[in-house]
């Protein structure tokens, strides 16, 4: 181990030889690394904390179409995941923010997004969406998306709707009868 770098051998070897003894010299190099060292580790520990939490609470809603042959179930989308009791969108936003809380409502920018109402394309442009007071407890969640070229008149995309009890899901375009059902859990852990 080199000890030419530390601040103390450095401060130690600034100091007349006669203060202190060779073997006091080592014991006050070895204390005071032991106590930076500790130091260093606490504070390490105590910053990976935060991280460490919003990385474990952090779980993607992984749903697969309850029928295998139902060539329609394209997937839930935006994909849902949730982090610190909120619900979010797998999306990237130029503006705003794709989280929301229980009851609240966002809006984010999204560039060159295709968007579809009732099967039919209504281009490639920016786009704004909308989450307004969605339902997150620990029984369902609910929530619609609506989408906006000019954050004046807002388009109803889709409605979904997930049982975190059983696992059931249903995506309903808007103005299809019935819904797309889904079978879904959180990643890594059962929904």
């Amino acid at each position: 181990m080199i000890f030419n770098d530390q601040p103390i051998f450095i401060e130690l070897c600034a100091l007349k030889p006669l203060v202190y003894s060779g073997q006091m010299t080592l014991q006050k190099i070895f204390n005071d690394m032991d106590f930076k060292i500790m130091k260093r580790a606490i504070l390490l520990a105590v910053l990976a904390l935060p991280i460490t939490d919003v990385v474990a609470s952090t779980q993607l809603i992984a749903c697969e179409p309850a029928s295998k042959n139902d060539s329609s179930a394209t997937g839930i989308w935006p994909v849902p995941y949730l982090t610190q009791n909120k619900l979010c969108f797998n999306m990237k936003a130029q503006a705003g923010n794709t989280c929301v809380k229980n009851g609240h409502t966002t809006t984010w920018f999204t560039e060159a997004v295709i968007v579809t109402v009732d099967g039919e394309s209504m281009g490639r442009d920016d786009t704004w969406f909308r989450v307004a007071r969605p339902t997150i407890n620990e029984r369902e969640i609910e929530y619609t998306i609506e989408a906006s070229r000019d954050k004046k008149q807002w388009i109803s995309m889709s409605r979904v709707s997930i049982n975190r009890i059983s696992g059931q899901a249903v995506d309903w375009l808007i103005r299809e009868h019935g819904g797309t059902s889904y079978n879904c859990h959180l990643e890594g852990k059962k929904l």
